[in-house]
């Protein structure tokens, strides 16, 4: 709750900071090009409806952050979180003066503040304070931009879309910093300053003496403002120095044990103790980076809800996977992290219910026939073309008969089925897997018949059993593999279509867990080094005439 009450808060802050910035660049034009654009962008915002969600938003927000500090263990943060914390500390009390010579006195003093009048003041009668409010804007935006950046980084389609974000981010500041100066060398040049400034005042019926007993109110509002910033810490440091010495732990695999504050999550106690630990959203519950597994004591865990069940929902985390930045140890547990600490927000995007497990699998294998052939008779650029087509096919037959592609190996690849559902759904999803690959390759000789010195054709072997599937490979270029007696008697039953003089091969084993009738199908059998009992396989030319699947 806590989370969508600062992001809806927040959002709606940034709309409005982001009209008043595009409004500001309309400067560029003229004053009458100001007041046509505030009165398209800004007028919503003065409404009743408009200045109450403006408000609401307003204090939800600041009332979230204090809370959100409050909460902290520790304030062992990153750059970015560190530079929002204190933008957002410094924005309110820059922003006092402003506010209480506009909307307060509009409310009070029956100011009417026009662009004229603003400009006016901030460059005529107190240059400072116009460099302040530019300073303002600035650092106002900045600390959205970097509220955006934490939320949006952990989205799939971010890093497509990173570059045009951050020129927008660029350009509306610049434009609005520009319109705002134009507007202001205006005022100070092009009119008769005297004349001018007298027209203003008339026109906001600027009144002396009602204004200036707001303006003795800027002072304490901001001295209020700054303790009241400066209370979450204060309350931290009271809460901790009352809290008992914490006898929860973490225990990690390396042995290393961490002590857990009263309170803390176990993300915040990790980063207290300087243990590096990934958390790319900042412990927002976003970006499942921080993920654990719960080694010892899952039972003590309240079960995962609101954002961490979202989150672990959406990488599919078996049991026993939890967020670090979500649980808060109230007994000693034993985690162990699942991504390394310098893990990146793609790195979170992918499932998370494959660490180590053991599942009940259908392993594929393909391979393309005489490809060293292939590849003396063609262009080494001939043969890539070819072989990305080919991969490119049977990719898709793996996808759209819900296969996980899962290992590459020059000229074959290796695909996992039932990662999810039933065995019996992975073992018949396998076989229409395999069906559509061979119906793909007939497809593509037909297009590529000009380019190829041969029609292309392939092996292709299926075994069901239990294998180890997991998170494989180099920390930043993982898949989701497996290993193991499956895998390997997949790939040597592929190795078998060749001296078979067939296209499919699949176990005995698949046959079964597909439900599959294989009265009248050819049947023979191979000894596989590590195995008592030989391995029975069905060499099949064309997989059509099974009962269909």
């Amino acid at each position: 709750m806590q989370a969508r009450l600062r992001a809806l808060s927040g959002s709606i802050l940034f709309a409005y900071l982001s009209c008043h910035l595009l409004n500001h660049a309309f400067g560029l034009i003229s004053f009458d090009a100001l007041g046509i654009a505030h009165d398209i962008l800004m007028e919503i915002w003065r409404t009743p409806l408009g200045s109450f969600i403006l408000i609401g938003a307003t204090v939800t927000h600041i009332a979230v952050a204090f809370w959100s500090v409050y909460k902290r263990r520790t304030l062992k943060l990153t750059g970015l979180e560190i530079t929002q914390i204190l933008s957002g500390f410094v924005i309110p009390l820059l922003m006092v003066n402003h506010i209480i010579g506009t909307r307060v006195a509009e409310e009070i003093a029956g100011i009417e503040p026009t662009y004229e009048y603003v400009i006016a003041a901030l460059w005529v009668a107190s240059p400072v304070l116009g460099v302040l409010q530019a300073i303002t804007l600035v650092l106002a935006w900045m600390h959205g931009c970097i509220g955006l950046y934490l939320w949006l980084r952990v989205k799939p389609w971010y890093q497509s879309w990173q570059r045009e974000l951050t020129v927008v981010a660029i350009i509306l500041p610049v434009l609005s910093l520009a319109g705002y100066v134009s507007a202001g060398f205006e005022i100070l040049f092009e009119l008769d300053r005297d004349h001018m400034i007298a027209s203003i005042l008339k026109d906001a019926r600027f009144d002396a003496d009602k204004v200036q007993p707001l303006r003795s109110l800027v002072t304490p509002i901001t001295f209020g403002l700054a303790l009241l910033g400066v209370a979450p810490f204060g309350a931290r440091k009271i809460r901790d120095a009352m809290g008992r010495k914490s006898r929860v732990l973490l225990m990690l695999p390396d042995g290393m044990k961490i002590p857990v504050p009263p309170g803390a999550t176990a993300l915040e106690a990790l980063r207290l103790s300087g243990r590096p630990h990934a958390a790319v959203c900042g412990g927002r519950g976003r970006c499942t980076t921080c993920r654990v597994r719960i080694l010892q004591g899952a039972d003590l865990l309240a079960p995962p809800e609101g954002l961490e069940l979202a989150a672990l929902t959406r990488i599919k985390a078996m049991e026993g996977v939890r967020l670090a930045c979500q649980i808060r140890p109230k007994q000693s547990l034993g985690i162990s992290p699942l991504l390394p600490p310098t893990a990146t927000a793609k790195e979170g995007q992918q499932l998370g219910g494959l660490e180590g497990e053991e599942l009940r699998v259908t392993s594929l294998f393909i391979d393309i026939r005489a490809s060293t052939k292939l590849a003396e008779e063609k262009l080494p650029y001939d043969v890539l073309f070819i072989l990305n087509q080919f991969f490119s096919e049977m990719s898709r037959a793996i996808s759209e008969t819900g296969g996980h592609y899962a290992q590459f190996n020059g000229d074959g690849l290796m695909a996992l089925y039932g990662l999810t559902g039933t065995e019996e759904d992975g073992a018949k999803n396998a076989l229409r897997g395999a069906r559509a690959m061979l119906t793909r390759l007939d497809a593509l000789n037909t297009s590529l018949a000009s380019e190829l010195p041969f029609p292309l054709r392939v092996g292709i072997g299926l075994h069901h059993g239990e294998a180890i599937v997991g998170a494989m490979g180099p920390p930043r270029a993982q898949i989701t593999s497996a290993i193991g007696d499956t895998i390997n008697i997949a790939a040597r039953l592929e190795g078998l279509t060749k001296s078979n003089e067939v296209s499919v091969i699949f176990s005995e084993e698949v046959a079964i867990a597909a439900g599959l009738d294989t009265t009248g199908l050819e049947k023979s059998e191979v000894q596989v080094r590590g195995r008592v009992a030989p391995v029975i396989f069905f060499p099949i030319e064309d997989l059509n005439t099974i009962v269909p699947i």
